[in-house]
């Protein structure tokens, strides 16, 4: 994690001119499909708004559903994501799909099934052996920042937050860390873009901790799951800027009052909620927000599985590089 940004910048210089013919098929296409497995496609997510502020008519989806479930409409540019670039659906994809016409890729790895099949962003710094993904995700959104640099994204606040942003925020204390190591089941939320921060940051949780973790978009959380919540859950809420602010601060004021003690990424000033541990980011929006946000909470369950899981890191049933399609 200590690399990433510094990756991620060199990654985003790198990648400017081979992204400059990506964005204008896409302009001309006014369409895009990110399809990606995993951490690949909860980058995906974590982009999809600012790809739409553009007017790019752009969906998310997890290509081993989209195999199963394909949209009708074949028109636009289709962006295949894998940071191994060996996912095993990524190589039955393109198997299914022949024809190369307007599919490109982002990838950590250029001599990949996906590097050498498709025009293909790469990330520098080598490909990422860690498990679970960290340095990769941060790295695979400055090559969607590369593309969107070109459909007119302004990406100053974004360099910003690469240049001069710790790439390791904060050391949380045992206190703040207690309900994550302590909980049977974690649960995360927030609204807008922050949501794909949490739902990548659920993922790395399951995979190192081994137990139930979940992201839920906070309505969707309201609508029913908040049943679930309990002394045994832990509650990790991010509290973006902007009208979004109250929903998160009442959401966190309920889970204390039902004795939990929710963690609160503030993503600027916001006033403290009692029963609530507050951790203070930088103000930021958009994608620039989102950096800032991932590096935060994946050090919050990162060092809470370190400290439930004796073999951390160490995976037992899965590989760091997977083929759901492997009979």
């Amino acid at each position: 994690m200590a690399r990433q940004y510094a990756d991620a910048r060199a990654s985003y210089d790198g990648a400017l001119p081979d992204a400059l013919p990506i964005a204008r098929r896409i302009r001309e296409t006014g369409r895009l499909l990110m399809l990606g497995m995993g951490a690949s496609h909860w980058a995906n997510r974590m982009v999809l708004g600012t790809y739409r502020a553009l007017g790019v008519d752009a969906q998310a989806e997890v290509i081993s559903e989209h195999m199963r479930q394909p949209s009708p409409r074949r028109d636009g540019v289709t962006l295949l994501v894998s940071q191994s670039g060996e996912s095993g659906e990524i190589a039955a994809w393109l198997g299914r799909n022949p024809s190369r016409k307007d599919q490109c890729g982002l990838t950590m790895n250029a001599d990949s099934t996906l590097g050498r099949a498709l025009p293909a962003l790469v990330g520098q710094g080598g490909r990422e052996k860690a498990f679970a993904a960290t340095r990769s995700i941060v790295v695979t959104l400055a090559l969607h920042a590369a593309i969107l640099k070109h459909l007119g994204h302004d990406a100053a606040a974004l360099r910003d937050v690469l240049d001069h942003a710790a790439p390791i925020p904060f050391a949380p204390d045992e206190a703040m860390l207690a309900p994550l190591v302590s909980c049977r089941t974690l649960i995360l939320s927030s609204r807008g873009q922050a949501l794909g921060a949490m739902e990548a940051a659920a993922l790395t949780f399951m995979e190192l901790a081994r137990m139930p973790a979940m992201a839920l978009e906070l309505g969707q959380l309201l609508h029913g799951p908040a049943e679930a919540l309990s002394d045994s859950t832990a509650l990790v809420l991010a509290r973006p800027q902007g009208e979004d602010a109250r929903s998160v601060t009442r959401m966190a004021e309920a889970a204390a009052s039902y004795g939990l003690s929710p963690i609160l990424l503030d993503i600027g000033p916001q006033s403290p909620v009692a029963g609530a541990r507050g951790v203070a980011l930088p103000a930021a929006e958009g994608l620039a927000a989102v950096l800032l946000l991932l590096p935060a909470v994946q050090t919050l369950v990162i060092e809470a599985a370190a400290r439930r899981v004796e073999d951390f890191g160490f995976p037992r049933r899965v590989t760091k590089v997977t083929d759901g399609e492997t009979p």
